[in-house]
């Protein structure tokens, strides 16, 4: 497989991994939310690609998009070290049902342990392929898979 073919396998898994992880309705926009440049708290989790690819899974949005996506998930409203934690665990599990798909399309990948940033990520990688998500009613998430 080719590492272009790899990178969509890799972008619709992981679209998957949403829609199979998260109770809530999700639209694949074309342009990113033009509030998202403007807002102070941006989390993003970074969790590294390695195997048959090697970069990283990025998702980032607003601390509110989290929050309500955990009030969604679990029915109860999450702030402080409680939503740091469910930022990670969420890019962890949608990175864990990622890898689990790219098995299944015979690309070898393995993940490493989320880390969280409130600072933008720097970018050296060979492709990056982003795609804004839209969470009905919670917002905007952005996710983005690299090739070193």
């Amino acid at each position: 497989m080719t590492l272009a073919n790899s990178m969509e396998h890799l972008l619709k898994s992981a679209i998957s991994s949403f829609q199979t992880m998260v109770p809530v309705s999700i639209t694949i926009e074309s342009t990113s939310d033009p509030s998202m440049n403007s807002i102070l708290t941006i989390q993003h989790v970074h969790i590294g690609l390695t195997g048959d690819v090697s970069g990283s899974l990025i998702i980032k949005g607003e601390e509110s998009t989290f929050s309500s996506l955990a009030q969604s998930m679990f029915g109860m409203e999450v702030e402080g070290a409680m939503l740091q934690s469910f930022t990670c665990e969420l890019g962890n599990m949608i990175a864990g049902n990622l890898a689990t798909e790219a098995t299944n399309a015979q690309v070898s990948l393995d993940i490493t342990t989320p880390s969280l940033y409130e600072e933008p990520i720097a970018h050296h990688t060979a492709v990056l392929v982003s795609l804004p998500l839209k969470f009905q009613n919670s917002g905007y998430l952005h996710v983005s898979i690299s090739a070193d």
